[in-house]
């Protein structure tokens, strides 16, 4: 009967440490090197733990990490695009952000919608996600709709009346609130700009005096394309930005039963804002509220009609009710983009 010895050779060299590979020094990828905390000249890729050896596996320095990236607890981290630590250790993002470029930064705004560096051309708005044209088919795009008031009865009244078909038009993930123009969080109490940003529309019924957000649109920072103009107080001008008039109509021609009127989806060029603009040409508020009604039962349920970004349309009362309804006649006298 044959009989097997099995001999086991344990060599160790010289000086009692054993610079060995990976699983050296318990397994974990590191190595049995001596070493100090204090002064870490362990091997790159591997840092000195409390045990006095080089068995950390990990990074000690951001050099030994690739371009753009730190050392963060000996891990290598994306600085330019890892929200946990965005532009360092210890930089972290708030919920919802991204970091973009070494920036925590919200992606839904004009120059980041959707994804870091996707910049909307200019007058588009960001849904939160893509970029879109003002226009009436994608009134529905942004999930946020502020009913803005201005504090003046029929003004708030028209705007209500705006806003009243947009659960039935668009999809439930729509949501409509009310609120006021003195609220500081939604409008800027001195310049009257709409502060909401990507995501939000605001109705805004009446006219750029007593409005604010729309003073600032169409009057201060004059990005709508389409504003209201009276310099003889004789006849009332639609006027576009190069200045030509687009459509007018005699003040004398005014009363409770006829009127001009703009509908205008237009955006904030520094909030991203976007906002549904509609008033008449005439005092008393009568066609502030036809434009209010135009919207809610004709232009909104048929926005595929309506593809441009302003209309300006005539309205007569031709039921003499002295009320905007589908028995009076309303003619388009101008509109584009």
């Amino acid at each position: 009967m044959r009989t097997c010895v099995l001999v086991i050779v344990l060599a160790t060299a010289c000086g009692g440490h054993v610079n060995g590979g990976a699983g050296a020094g318990g397994g974990d990828g590191g190595t049995t090197l001596p070493c100090d905390q204090s002064n870490d000249t362990c091997p790159t890729g591997t840092y000195c733990m409390p045990d006095g050896l080089c068995d950390g596996i990990g990074c000690k320095m951001d050099s030994e990490c690739g371009s753009g990236n730190s050392c963060c607890d000996h891990q290598c981290v994306d600085e330019d695009n890892d929200p946990d630590h965005c532009g360092g250790c210890g930089i972290g993002c708030g919920s919802g952000d991204s970091c973009c470029s070494g920036a925590c930064t919200m992606l839904n705004t004009l120059s980041d919608c959707g994804a870091c560096g996707n910049t909307c051309a200019s007058g588009d708005f960001c849904d939160g996600t893509s970029c879109n044209s003002p226009t009436y088919p994608n009134f529905c795009a942004n999930n946020q709709v502020y009913v803005i008031y201005d504090d003046i009865t029929p003004d708030d009244h028209a705007a209500d009346v705006m806003a009243s078909t947009i659960a039935a038009n668009c999809p439930p993930t729509v949501t409509v609130t009310t609120a006021s123009q003195t609220d500081p969080t939604l409008v800027d109490q001195t310049t009257g700009q709409p502060l909401a940003g990507g995501g939000v529309t605001y109705v805004l019924g009446g006219g750029p005096f007593p409005n604010l957000p729309l003073r600032w649109l169409e009057r201060t920072d004059a990005v709508t394309k389409i504003y209201f103009s009276a310099p003889d107080g004789v006849n009332f001008d639609w006027m576009n930005r190069m200045g030509d008039t687009v459509a007018t109509m005699p003040g004398s021609s005014c009363s409770v039963h006829a009127d001009q009127f703009i509908s205008e989806l237009v955006t904030d060029p520094m909030s991203g804002t976007l906002s549904l603009v509609g008033y008449g040409a005439c005092s008393g508020g009568q066609g502030t509220l036809a434009a209010a009604w135009y919207y809610a039962n004709v232009m909104l349920p048929n926005a595929a009609m309506y593809p441009d970004s302003w209309y300006i349309v005539s309205w007569l009362d031709s039921d003499n009710d002295s009320t905007p309804s589908a028995g009076d006649t309303f003619t388009i006298l101008a509109h584009g983009l």
